[in-house]
């Protein structure tokens, strides 16, 4: 019986998470993560879950993400939740004056998926960070869900907690510090790939001033702006200008769900 329930939850699943982006994953600055991860990287069109403990490395890896994707030309919006992140550990503005990184401050934490469901219609972002938002519903996070489906985008929840959605289709990666016998002078923390991908776990070889030095580099490259007004400018008409796209929100004529925000 417990092996016929597992191999349903498994099933739906597969469902909710629907069809695999054929888009290869967004880098995430760890060679061997990447390897290990589907598609080569943070999978687009999908929800990752990354979580641990305060202290073991999670908003530095998130950060070797957000500034490897910079580097390949992508736009990146950061929902700060908590307010604690200093947009200075990235970039300032260079000639070229090109949108790349959003951070988004909203006023209650309630409202973080709200900022993440405005932002991930815009179609304009090729990663979405939600960083200290409560835990997500079911039913917010199947529309945030079939957002991050429909733009091709990677929406990756930072947690501290064991899980930060609802869902069954969600790529989860969790931290963890590795006994001092098993390291043997490697590094100390590893993420393990707890569910949505082969299951493993992986030494991260990631310094912790490793993101810095590559967010100083986007310099030469990108711009950055810092967009701290709670409310998020819906720039719909911005992404279809730059990127052609020509569907927002919807895929094959199917509108998400729409689910119940906090209010204000």
């Amino acid at each position: 019986m417990s092996a016929a329930l597992k191999l349903l939850r498994e099933q739906l699943a597969a469902v909710v998470a629907g069809t695999p982006s054929s888009t290869p994953g967004l880098p995430t600055g760890v060679k061997g993560l990447d390897l290990a991860l589907p598609g080569g990287g943070l999978p687009r069109g999908r929800i990752t879950e990354l979580l641990a403990p305060a202290g073991l490395g999670k908003t530095t890896l998130a950060r070797s993400i957000a500034a490897s994707t910079l580097l390949g030309g992508h736009a990146v919006a950061w929902i700060d939740a908590t307010r604690t992140l200093d947009p200075r550990d990235f970039i300032d503005v260079d000639a070229a004056g090109r949108d790349a990184l959003w951070v988004v401050r909203p006023g209650d934490p309630a409202r973080a998926a709200w900022c993440a469901d405005l932002l991930l219609r815009t179609g304009a972002f090729a990663l979405v960070v939600l960083d200290g938002a409560p835990v997500l519903s079911r039913s917010i996070a199947v529309r945030l869900s079939q957002l991050t489906r429909d733009a091709d985008a990677a929406l990756l929840l930072l947690g501290d907690g064991p899980k930060a959605s609802e869902i069954g289709g969600a790529l989860r990666l969790v931290l963890k510090r590795r006994p001092a016998r098993d390291t043997r002078g490697g590094p100390q923390v590893a993420a393990l790939i707890e569910k949505g991908g082969p299951h493993q776990l992986v030494p991260l070889h990631l310094e912790v001033g490793h993101a810095r030095a590559i967010a100083r580099d986007l310099a030469r490259d990108i711009a950055h702006r810092l967009c701290a007004h709670p409310e998020v400018p819906d720039r719909r008409g911005v992404a279809r200008a730059r990127n052609g796209a020509t569907r927002i929100g919807s895929v094959r004529g199917r509108r998400a769900a729409q689910p119940s925000y906090p209010e204000r």
